[in-house]
């Protein structure tokens, strides 16, 4: 599997390769901290480790030239063009001052009026300036805390020189933190509306804020996933590399990777899942290599964005087919459920129509023999059946047109469904051992499904038999109502009475007494006896001989 995108660690150097001081892992920011200061902070910051041909080279004012040509080469000493692109991006004024040399920060902060000993967060710091049209260098200051203060500029390091951070309590003027002295700070002029990048724009694993707000994502394939305050730690996301962005564009980026991404834990872990619509399906080791899988990006996501993927089900209406093409059958989703399509439906339905999406066939054998949820209310997807169904106990019941809105079922998202597989779910039983009550709620009985029979539980026998403890389903009455007046379970169903530990047989009609022998692996199941009242098995005559 390859590499996830956890945030490497970059090794921090100072100007022109002098003393190194290493960034602590937190720069507070000084009280008079404003959209503007953050956001040459955390624009200049991000850039760590980047060297002169980044972003196809750095420039920032009108009469800066580009740190790089060609995309390979470099043209000149670059420190003024990375302190002018950071100034840039976020809307100083006045930058047509500025040139490829560090004096012309110098001069910026003489016809502005903003050249000071004090440092503030945006501004420019000059080291060695002759008085004149010369100095040896300029960075950006990113962070004052107490007697510290954090730097962070371009051309550092030996050469060619790249983007690095550091941090020092040697900040007078006059000073010489790395072996050069500080000439003074200069203060951005003013700014326009700062042209923050858009976040689409930036590699997977960037971090990205909008300066409207807290919140912060993580670029995942185009992709803004959040990143919760848990992540941080575990997840080894570093803040001091948050790009701001464009707040509109932020807003709108989508929450989830482009369906088909192969996402793992940012915090590590074995599993890898694929992202559908939203959802985050487990990837089997037997689906890894024949679906293909390990030839995609495999993306590191917050832990708890992942954790809460995986709980989610594939939206309704999605058609699905197994990825590794070992089943040919195509599926349409329905409340997690994966149903059959025939192969008659798949155009006549209009199934072909829709985009067909690759899941990992191990999910998809267990999406299939999953029930599909009860009170489900379905229909034909073709149209050609008007009869309206709700799932009961794994089996579609009738609605009938009169309890169709008596009973509310016409307020229920309805769902179309494949009609072969709508004809067979009509047709099956609902489930032995399913609680049921009348959906209009005029009837409160509660019953328990015996072999199609509805037989009614007092309320000692809805306690006293466990049923307290299932799930309730509501039901058509209609359907409870012929289900109650049927004679008998149909033949093989089996139950218990409380009245007696032995285990009846319905045959014809009667009741047969079950052996213990009759029971274990490769015979009869004891999760398949069903507790009714006494007075039930009691009316049943007994098969004897």
């Amino acid at each position: 599997m390859s590499k996830n995108l956890k945030t490497a660690a970059i090794r921090l150097t100072s100007a022109s390769a002098l003393a190194v001081s290493v960034l602590t892992a937190v720069v507070a920011t000084p009280a008079t901290a404003s959209p503007l200061t953050d956001g040459i902070a955390a624009t200049a910051k991000a850039e760590n480790g980047n060297g002169y041909c980044a972003h196809g080279g750095y420039v920032g004012g009108p009469n800066q030239s580009s740190s790089c040509t060609g995309g390979t080469t470099r043209t000149h000493a670059w420190c003024a063009d990375f302190a002018g692109w950071v100034w840039a991006r976020n809307g100083v004024t006045g930058l047509a001052t500025l040139d490829d040399r560090a004096a012309s920060f110098m001069d910026y902060g003489k016809k502005y009026g903003t050249l000071s000993s004090t440092p503030h967060v945006g501004d420019a710091v000059v080291y060695n300036y002759n008085g004149g049209d010369y100095a040896d260098h300029v960075a950006v200051v990113t962070g004052v805390s107490g007697d510290t203060v954090t730097i962070t500029g371009g051309n550092q390091g030996g050469y060619p020189g790249h983007v690095s951070t550091n941090s020092t309590p040697y900040w007078r003027v006059g000073q010489s933190p790395w072996g050069q002295r500080i000439s003074g700070y200069i203060s951005p002029a003013g700014t326009t509306n700062p042209q923050y990048p858009n976040p689409a724009s930036l590699p997977s694993g960037t971090l990205v804020k909008s300066p409207n707000g807290p919140e912060v994502k993580v670029m995942i394939s185009g992709a803004g996933v959040p990143v919760a305050a848990s992540d941080v730690t575990p997840d080894n996301y570093d803040l001091s590399k948050l790009v701001l962005v464009d707040d509109a564009a932020f807003r709108a980026l989508p929450s989830a990777p482009p369906a088909g991404t192969v996402v793992h834990d940012q915090a590590g872990g074995a599993a890898r899942y694929v992202i559908i619509d939203n959802a985050a399906l487990q990837i089997g080791g037997d689906d890894w290599v024949p679906a293909g899988y390990n030839q995609r990006p495999d993306m590191g996501v917050p832990t708890a964005w992942l954790k809460a993927a995986a709980q989610r089900t594939v939206p309704t209406g999605t058609v699905v087919m197994d990825q590794t093409g070992t089943d040919p059958a195509r599926y349409v989703m329905v409340n997690g459920t994966a149903l059959h399509i025939s192969a008659s439906e798949w155009t006549e339905d209009g199934y072909n129509t829709q985009m067909l999406m690759g899941v990992p066939g191990e999910w998809l054998k267990g999406a299939v023999a999953k029930t599909l949820q009860a009170g489900t209310v379905i229909m034909n997807q073709s149209g050609t059946d008007p009869s309206r169904y709700v799932m009961v106990g794994g089996a579609a019941v009738h609605i009938s047109a009169s309890e169709w809105t008596a009973n509310g079922y016409n307020t229920q998202a309805e769902m179309g469904v494949p009609g072969t597989w709508m004809a067979a779910a009509a047709g099956r039983q609902v489930a032995n051992g399913t609680i049921v009550k009348d959906s209009s709620g005029t009837d409160a009985t509660v019953s328990v499904m015996a072999g199609g029979v509805a037989v009614p539980l007092t309320y000692a026998d809805f306690t006293g038999l466990g049923y307290d403890k299932r799930t309730l389903e509501l039901a058509p009455g209609e359907f409870l109502k012929a289900a109650m007046a049927k004679a008998a379970p149909v033949d093989g169903t089996m139950l218990l009475s409380p009245d007696s530990t032995t285990v009846w047989q319905v045959v014809g009609g009667k009741k047969k007494a079950l052996t213990a022998d009759q029971f274990g692996p490769g015979k009869l199941n004891r999760d398949d006896v069903v507790s009714v009242p006494t007075a039930f098995t009691a009316k049943f005559p007994t098969v004897t001989g």
